[in-house]
């Protein structure tokens, strides 16, 4: 899925995810007084977490590999 991403755009992706993970928990902090609501943004954190963890991992792999070769 990231293959097609240059180091920079995945950079950016990475760090719209890390907002975007953010943004969720802090909504659902605040709604999770309504135990359906707070699970739907629990679920929707969930994912953009995992996307963010993916996308770092990417990431982390293609530094750390041209290091590796030298």
């Amino acid at each position: 899925m990231y293959d097609l991403l240059t180091n920079e755009e995945l950079t950016v992706l990475q760090s719209m995810l890390f907002s975007g993970a953010e943004d969720a928990y802090w909504v659902a902090d605040l709604e999770s007084a309504d135990p359906e609501t707070a699970e739907q943004h629990c679920l929707a954190h969930h994912e953009i977490a995992a996307l963010f963890i993916e996308a770092g991992t990417e990431l982390v792999r293609r530094l750390v590999l041209p290091l590796a070769l030298a």
